[in-house]
């Protein structure tokens, strides 16, 4: 963002000179810088008045004597045609400012954050996506994305950013309504170089505007991002690069952006600096943008000592009576308070004051702060290291209430200020009196590692929409109920269900497709006929007639039951008249499910010692369905006939058996009366028929006319459940995670290169110990790559989304059941990943899922606490000689230490002389030319207070041996007053032993290590003659070659190295073939060290990877540049006395290095070569999870190792 300095004081000054110079003015119109006018300026042609030099005509001027008839943003004129905002200049003119009541405790629609994808590289409190509070901000920006100034395509300023994009909106997973969008620009983006006008550029053409439109939507849907903020800062101001058409060209650019964008959200930064926002049309682009973002700090900084109209006055960079003068300029143009945000810090601006006893706003300072370990900027703290300050100085932060600003002092004449907590609520407050409609903080990323003072903007100006996550976890399972219909009667008259099945007729006296129907209860009107849901049918029939002589079911067969009877043309039962009839049963086999809850019941009557008729002396132990004198429709009990019915306990009783609940008639109801009644007979008319979904299991005629009945309707209660994952991808889980775990290793590379062109276990030869490439892939290296796919997939939705109850299951019941993985359930690795590997979950980001899928047993060992045996820390074991250790030509003999620090034996840093004889190969002429090395400092000679970034920038292998990457730390962990760790030493990214090497390459016209010729041979006379050319300081360009490697002068190319790894990346550069020493490799491998031995494999893996690190990148670029340009300067001394020839040094130092680098990688892959696979046949190193799951690992890096970078080395 951009740094809105104040400049009314500017304007204020050239005001009242002029009226300083009226006073000792001369009557006439002439005048000249010893004659001042009496009314207005001088001009260069010796005229008083106000000419064109006027900003404004306060009225009478006229249009040819102002720059403009109104002033910019409409600030006041003075009536001495000046623009600006004070009394001065507006008189009793004042801003009409929105205003609310204040409540404190009211939400605001936005709260926005920047968060720096540089963060994650600083030296030092490094910050990552994963650390941001969730839901503390409604909109994140990353910070910043740049445009190809060619192709005005929107781009990632680094590659290395696109990670960054995928973590940052990774975070809307856990927060809904969070929205992340891109910021585009930055501060520096108008600085002179490529993109100087790129934005300008954009803004005035059509088919520029097209390509950043496209590129930009494209961007959008590829990282899930909810829109662009534009931090176009400096539109037509000249001393930013700014065209004067800029004013009118940007708001017709966000017309277009927004109309091309359209669901997406648009926002812009806005300078609070009148200097800057006057080339903003605020009117026109307003309606273009969702919502404005106030940069409201940096009104002061160390850019003010020089101004002569500020000067070095201690005052605060975020101080509140300035950000009001800021927000005035919105409201004098009527922009919409909604669609303002306020801009905060998380960072704070400091200076030393010129007296320790002048310490308020207003003194004077010398300079800004010296530049904190990870900001690394003169004159500025993040907050998070602010916090370390007042504890290491034991300061207290005192409240400056006007400007709403903390003021915290140090070491006697340190001034700084910054916002906490309490400023933010005021600074918050004062927002909500405006009624604006949000805040935004510069920047997310300068918070703790926790989140103080996200947690605090929380808690003074909490977002509207708070979007908490649904308490109740998705278990990840789904019951299936399945509903079991049972066979049924349809009603009289109706169809079988279009599903269903009509049921035929078997047994005695069926006739040929004859189906099952009963007319018992319809009077007439139709039959019931018998239907069965899809599925495997039950046998049924009628039993039986006997020719009138029913047997009223006695012949039912065993295993079938009544369902249903009919007395028609049965006779009657007992002779005579009697009323009573024996009837036919409707019997069905049980067997089949859809008669399964027939199978649990049976007519009383019937089952006790068939006392039908007589169906009082039935008794019923079990659940009673239906109590009926007609039973199943036409069974009828004595005394069934008379008007008025009979008890129950006499009537014949359907009795089931029903343990189960989930397996029963349920909800049983008599259906079928209707409320007519016949005038004949004083009965209702009745139609046995149930209403949709019940079956009728009895009937009654008692009280119906005509043949009817009422029916006995229950819901057929019969369900069956089973329990499966809601999502199949957990049938995944479960199956691949078993395939893994029968050999718990990858098979993939762990970091670099695409999987699927990695090689797998078998890709090692170990008859020759070489990496050899695979040509084709078979079914099991396919099968492998997704078998290792699932299980980083089920790790990154375990521990990086919101898991199911079903998949922590799958990983606890699998991982637990291995005794040498029973630490790795859900909970302990959760708690590992938060606490004990939070550091490497986030500097892994999206890696994070692959270093857990590879490293189980390291992680399992990890969190028991580890044994010392395999437990995946790189504590050495095994003692190491000084053959082991030392050349005879190194600076320095180290020794390991139990801990695995080193020792000096030997001072380093001391300036030192290569000897070197340079040899022309075509006369054997000789000459000394000694490179001759600077003294360079060690960390005990660099500044703790100046220099504290480089202190804070030491790098070291990583303690844990799953890690192949070397890390950062600070060697001052308690500040600058406290003990700095030993052992380290300044490393030169390009090794000072090289110059003389690539001597005596350059004069035998060879390239590196001898691994070919080079196309140029440098003559002998460039490195006697040209090369001993001198400067002004009398140092000849072959000592100036040797001070761009790293000095004392020259410190910033240098880089702090734990001091076994600078002397292996020195054998690396020098390309020795012994990068670690055979003797003790034989010992390691072979004796009883063979984890130490993969230690060793692993820092060579390590120092070449460090040459990898975009950081050490930068160094070496510079210093390969550097020393290019010397060679060249060499060069056209030596083309001035041979004829315009070219010594063709620096083409043949280019072809040197590249073949030099080349050849580090490859001494690099043969130590994978040589030693992995004899580890490879060694049971201690295979048989324990830790030590095989990194040797495999190592197997994939060495594999596929990346080249160095040597993009701009050669321009």
């Amino acid at each position: 963002m951009a740094s809105s300095r104040t400049f009314f004081s500017l304007v204020l000054l050239i005001f009242f000179s002029c009226l300083l110079a009226g006073s000792n003015a001369q009557d006439g119109t002439e005048c000249s810088a010893s004659l001042p006018c009496k009314v207005g300026c001088c001009s260069k042609f010796g005229f008083c008045g106000f000419g064109a030099d006027s900003e404004c005509d306060p009225g009478g001027f006229g249009k040819d004597y102002v720059n403009k008839t109104t002033c910019p943003l409409n600030v006041c004129c003075s009536k001495h045609g000046f623009c600006g905002t004070t009394e001065e200049f507006c008189g009793n003119k004042k801003v009409s400012r929105p205003s609310c009541t204040v409540d404190k405790s009211s939400k605001f629609k936005r709260v926005v954050g920047y968060y720096e994808t540089w963060s994650a590289s600083r030296s030092c409190n490094r910050f990552y996506p994963e650390q941001i509070p969730r839901g503390v901000y409604s909109h994140i920006n990353i910070a910043f994305a740049s445009i190809n100034p060619k192709t005005f395509e929107i781009v990632p300023a680094k590659k290395e950013d696109l990670e960054m994009y995928k973590r940052v909106s990774a975070l809307k997973a856990k927060d809904p309504n969070l929205k992340v969008m891109i910021a585009v620009g930055g501060w520096t983006f108008n600085d002179p170089g490529p993109t100087a006008t790129t934005f300008s550029d954009i803004a005035r053409s059509a088919g520029a505007q097209k390509k950043f439109f496209d590129s930009t939507i494209k961007m959008l849907e590829t990282y899930d991002l909810d829109g662009i903020d534009l931090d176009w800062e400096y539109p037509e101001a000249d001393d930013r690069s700014g065209r004067p058409e800029d004013f009118a060209n940007f708001p017709k650019f966000m017309k277009n952006l927004k109309a091309a964008l359209k669901k997406y959200e648009v926002s812009i930064t806005l300078p609070a600096s009148y200097w800057y926002l006057q080339h903003f049309d605020l009117k026109a682009l307003s309606p273009h943008v969702d919502f404005f973002n106030m940069m409201t700090y940096d009104f002061h900084g160390v850019w003010d000592k020089p101004n002569e109209f500020v000067g070095p006055y201690l005052n605060s960079h975020t101080n509140l009576t300035e950000i009001k003068g800021g927000l005035d300029l919105l409201w004098r143009n009527g922009v919409d308070k909604d669609k303002v945000t306020l801009g905060l810090a998380f960072y704070g601006r400091g200076f030393i004051a010129s007296s320790s006893s002048c310490m308020s706003p207003g003194c004077t300072y010398e300079s800004g702060t010296y530049a904190q370990a990870c900001s690394a900027e003169v004159g500025v703290a993040l907050n998070s290291e602010i916090d370390q300050l007042v504890s290491e100085q034991g300061a207290k932060a005192t409240l400056n209430k006007d400007a709403a600003v903390k003021i915290v002092t140090w070491g006697g004449n340190n001034w700084l200020t910054f916002d906490d907590e309490e400023t933010l609520r005021l600074k918050a407050d004062y927002a909500r009196s405006l009624c604006l409609g949000g805040v935004m903080v510069w920047a997310i990323s300068h918070d703790t590692r926790a989140g103080k003072y996200s947690m605090a903007l929380s808690r003074v100006a909490p977002r509207l929409f708070t979007s908490e996550m649904a308490t109740e976890e998705d278990d990840g399972y789904v019951t299936d109920v399945e509903e079991h219909k049972q066979c049924r009667w349809t009603n009289c008259d109706e169809n079988c269900p279009s599903d269903w099945t009509r049921m035929m007729r078997s047994g005695p006296g069926a006739g040929k497709n004859e189906y099952m129907v009963n007319g018992a209860g319809c009077g007439g009107r139709g039959e019931h006929k018998l239907c069965c849901p899809a599925g495997n049918k039950p046998t049924c029939g009628w039993y039986t007639h006997n020719n009138g002589d029913c047997d009223s079911g006695k012949s039912c067969p065993s295993g079938y039951k009544e369902i249903g009877s009919n007395n028609e043309y049965c006779h009657s039962q007992g002779g005579g008249f009697s009323p009573i009839r024996s009837y036919q049963a409707a019997c069905c086999s049980v067997e089949t499910d859809n008669m399964k809850l027939y199978s649990q019941c049976d007519w009383s009557a019937k089952v006790a010692s068939s006392t039908w008729p007589s169906c009082e002396k039935a008794t019923c132990g079990s659940d009673v369905i239906a109590f009926s004198g007609d039973g199943s429709g036409d069974a009828m009990c004595w005394g069934a006939w008379y008007k008025g019915g009979m008890e129950d306990s006499k009537k014949n009783k359907y009795c089931c058996d029903q343990p189960e609940e989930d397996k029963k008639w349920k909800d049983c109801e008599w259906q079928g009366m209707t409320d007519w009644t016949d005038e004949d007979t004083g009965l209702k008319f009745c139609n046995p028929s149930c209403s949709g979904g019940l079956t009728m299991v009895a009937m009654e005629h008692t009280g119906c006319s005509g043949g009817g009945a009422r029916a006995r309707c229950c819901k057929p209660g019969w369900t069956t459940s089973t329990t499966r994952y809601e999502n199949s991808e957990d049938e995944y889980f479960e199956s691949y995670i078993k395939l893994f775990m029968a050999d718990p290793v990858c098979s993939s590379n762990i970091f670099f290169g695409n999987p699927l062109k990695a090689r797998d276990e078998q890709s090692v030869s170990y008859s020759n110990g070489t990496l050899a490439s695979r040509q084709i892939w078979g079914i099991g290296d396919i099968q492998s790559f997704a078998t290792e796919q699932y299980m980083e997939k089920m790790v990154s939705e375990l521990f990086m989304g919101t898991p199911r109850e079903s998949t922590k299951s799958i990983w606890n019941n699998t991982m637990l059941s291995y005794s040498e993985f029973n630490s790795l359930s859900y909970a302990n690795l959760h708690d590992y990943q938060q606490a004990q590997g939070y550091d490497y979950y986030l500097q892994l980001g999206t890696q994070w899922p692959r270093y857990v899928v590879c490293n189980l047993g390291s992680i399992n060992a990890a969190i028991k606490g580890g044994d010392g045996e395999g437990d995946g820390s790189c504590t050495i074991t095994c003692a190491c000689t000084r053959d082991d250790c030392c050349d005879e030509d190194d600076d320095i003999c180290i020794k390991w230490s139990k801990d695995g620090e080193t020792t000096a034996l030997q001072k380093r840093g001391e300036k030192k002389s290569y000897p070197w004889i340079a040899i022309d190969p075509a006369t054997g002429a000789q000459a000394s030319l000694p490179w001759n090395a600077p003294s360079y400092p060690s960390p005990g000679d660099l500044n703790v207070n100046t220099e504290r970034t480089h202190l804070a920038d030491a790098w070291r292998y990583d303690p844990n041996c799953a890690n192949f990457d070397p890390v950062v730390i600070d060697l001052l962990p308690n500040g600058p007053t406290g003990t700095m760790i030993k052992g380290y030493e300044n490393d030169h990214p390009f090794e000072r032993k090289m110059p003389a090497i690539w001597g005596d390459d350059a004069l035998l016209g060879r390239l590196a290590n001898g691994v070919g010729d080079s196309k140029f041979i440098v003559p002998f006379d460039f490195f006697t003659v040209s090369l001993q050319q001198t400067n002004a300081a009398g140092q000849t360009i072959q000592n100036m070659l040797m001070n761009t490697l790293g000095s004392k002068t020259n410190r910033g190319v240098m880089t702090l190295m734990i001091k076994d790894a600078n002397l292996l990346k020195e054998k690396l550069w020098t390309l020795r073939d012994d990068l670690v020493a055979p003797t003790k490799m034989e010992n390691l491998v072979y004796g009883n060290c063979p984890k130490d031995a993969l230690d060793q494999i692993r820092k060579v893996l390590s120092v070449y990877r460090y040459h990898l690190r975009p950081a050490f990148l930068v160094k070496l670029k510079k210093v390969v540049n550097d020393f290019r340009d010397l060679l060249r300067i060499a060069e056209q001394h030596y083309a001035s006395t041979h004829g315009g020839a070219s010594p063709n040094a620096v083409n043949h130092f280019d072809d040197w290095l590249r073949t030099t680098l080349e050849r580090m990688k490859e001494l690099t892959e043969e130590v994978g070569n040589q030693w992995l696979p004899e580890l490879a046949r060694n049971p201690a190193v295979t048989g324990n999870a830790v030590d095989n799951s990194i040797r495999q690992n190592l197997v994939r890096a060495f594999s596929s190792l990346p080249d160095i970078d040597t993009t701009g080395f050669f321009p």
